[in-house]
């Protein structure tokens, strides 16, 4: 892994590290537009993902800061018990808390979303342009790994710390510098860098362990006589320390919030089994086949909008291609096919699968090295997204298409070099729009709150409120935990999960819950009346306050039985009909 000797750079001039900078900007820009236009009324991620839930936590987690707590515990979901809660992207929440403060959560998601994808489209040409020492040819790594599908798939699903995968290429850049020389300033940023990537993404985290032990063992074996080994282990542990010190005390809080008696959010291992058998599995052939259908098709399957997007893309598989077949110095680049390799076989999942079918011999599933980690380390046992190592795989990817195109480029003039680099990156783009599951731009959700949930906010009398209808699949029914964001009271929702069982067991939810799934156009000659009064009385006894009917989340019909047994109730609601809802006091 010798690195190339870098260019001179004119004194006066521009850094390239600059100009990389503003690139990835605007490319951020232009991925999510017209988003900048708009950063209070839309929110970046298709409203039927996890949208709702990650804005809602950067909301809460000001909140809890604001209040002089630490957001580790709320009552403000699964109303009335509340429970243990870790936000998965705390980290990234509390450093935009000055934004929200003062332009609130919407425009602070946004802007963690795009400096996501500005970050990773900057970090991937930083390590590049240190590894090879081409400013220009490493703009491909920008747009294939701060573009990739992955990455929009992910910012469509609404998920925003893995979207910051800007971290990742920062610490492996840490990590070349410092065995290029081992001294303890560049180990401790090292460590630093490790420490940050993975506070802002477990799974990013986990990805540059893994990443430092294959390069590390790479150099090793292929140059052992170039690193003075002791020095370099000795300050690599002072690293490694520095980095525990930084994130144990929040994985520890991450931990035990999973653990706890009310976690709101668990990973205990039926569960994550279950989505790595069913739901979260990684399809060989998607990584390589042009398709806008995702595999597997999770709206076809479950009715959810989320996608799984591993796909790869052509154009960087070809320049990897010409790089290890048309070069002869595969010491350059040798390292990052190995990582490539490595996180090709775990983001495989624990099983082979291959066009949708699981890959069976004599009637049983072929296991991939995957599965005896997940069996016997406590990390890889919550890991529930095996596809996520594409990350790794898109980073590998694109510095060796860097390698491949500058020694495809090294004869030509700066000027046709650009060209061709500029060229090669807006085929990519058009590639990634039309041959990957990815949309581009990147979908957005509608983020203004109806003036009801300002005007609920205003009572001060307390209590919660429930939202109708209540079978709105899960991720749908997030937004109105988004609305909690306006009104501040609690809400029987959890994030993610099925219907509470305390709206399950209540006489009068249960009855809404069996008029939403009936397809009856008039409501039947005889209601069970008494159990109607006492699942009204029981939801005042718990503490809600208001009932708030979405009127245009019901066909006609429905809505007008639904408004019709509410109103025999709690007597008749006041409407905003500009927004479609009608509020009953309890």
């Amino acid at each position: 892994m010798t690195r190339p000797r870098m260019p001179k750079m004119r004194t006066g001039s521009t850094p390239p590290a600059a100009w990389a900078a503003i690139a990835a900007l605007v490319l951020s820009i232009v991925l999510t537009w017209p988003v900048l236009l708009y950063p209070k009324d839309i929110l970046l991620g298709h409203p039927g993902n996890d949208t709702w839930n990650h804005v809602w936590g950067y909301w809460w987690v000001a909140e809890e800061l604001s209040q002089g707590r630490w957001p580790e515990w709320t009552d403000l979901l699964v109303f009335p018990k509340g429970g243990s809660l870790y936000f998965i992207d705390t980290v990234q929440a509390i450093i935009t808390f000055p934004v929200q403060k003062l332009v609130g959560p919407a425009m602070a998601f946004n802007l963690t979303i795009m400096f996501g994808l500005a970050l990773a489209a900057w970090g991937a040409w930083l390590l590049a342009w240190h590894v090879t020492g081409d400013a220009v040819s490493s703009a491909i790594a920008m747009v294939m790994y701060g573009a990739s599908p992955h990455l929009l798939g992910q910012a469509y699903n609404g998920i925003s710390e893995t979207v910051c995968a800007g971290w990742l290429p920062i610490a492996l850049w840490a990590l070349i510098r410092f065995l290029e020389r081992p001294v303890w300033k560049r180990a401790l940023l090292l460590g630093l860098a490790m420490a940050i990537t993975m506070l802002t993404s477990w799974y990013y985290g986990l990805f540059a362990v893994i990443a430092t032990a294959v390069i590390v063992a790479w150099r090793a074996v292929r140059q052992p006589w170039i690193q003075p080994w002791v020095r370099s282990l000795v300050r690599l542990g002072g690293a490694a320390m520095t980095g525990l010190l930084l994130v144990m005390p929040l994985l520890m809080t991450f931990r035990s919030s999973l653990d706890a008696d009310d976690a709101l959010v668990t990973r205990d291992p039926k569960f994550v089994e279950a989505s790595l058998l069913y739901h979260n599995i990684t399809d060989v052939v998607a990584f390589f086949k042009p398709s806008k259908i995702p595999s597997p098709d999770l709206l076809a399957l479950y009715g959810e909008e989320l996608v799984i997007v591993i796909y790869l893309g052509w154009v960087g598989i070809m320049l990897c291609l010409y790089a290890i077949f048309a070069t002869r110095r595969h010491r350059e680049f040798g390292p990052w096919i190995w990582l490539g390799i490595f996180f090709f076989i775990f983001s495989l999942g624990p099983y082979l699968n291959m066009d949708g079918e699981m890959v069976e011999i004599d009637g049983r599933r072929i296991p991939l090295p995957f599965l005896p980690l997940f069996d016997a380390l406590p990390l890889f046992s919550r890991i529930s997204h095996p596809f996520r190592f594409v990350v790794g795989v898109s980073l590998a990817l694109s510095l060796v298409a860097v390698h491949g195109l500058r020694h495809m480029t090294r004869h030509m003039r700066t000027n046709r070099r650009m060209l061709l680099v500029i060229a090669l990156s807006l085929i990519t783009l058009f590639e990634f729009h039309k041959g990957s599951p990815a949309t581009m731009p990147i979908p957005t959700s509608d983020a203004i709150i109806p003036a009801a949930y300002e005007d609920i906010g205003r009572d001060p009398e307390a209590g919660a409120v429930l939202d109708l209808p209540l079978t709105v699949p899960n991720l749908e029914r997030a937004i109105y935990v988004w609305y909690q964001t306006e009104h501040g009271r609690p809400v029987p929702w959890g994030l993610n999960d099925p219907m509470p069982d305390s709206l399950l067991r209540n006489r009068l939810t249960a009855t809404l819950m069996r008029m939403e799934a009936h397809r009856a156009r008039t409501m039947p000659p005889r209601l069970p009346e008494l159990d109607l009064v006492v699942g009204g009385r029981t939801l005042r006894t718990q503490g809600y306050r208001y009932i708030v009917l979405h009127e245009r989340l019901y066909p006609e019909f429905k809505r007008s039985q639904v408004e019709a047994l509410l109103t025999g109730l709690f007597g008749a609601p006041r409407k905003w009909t500009e927004d479609g809802l009608q509020v009953y006091t309890l």
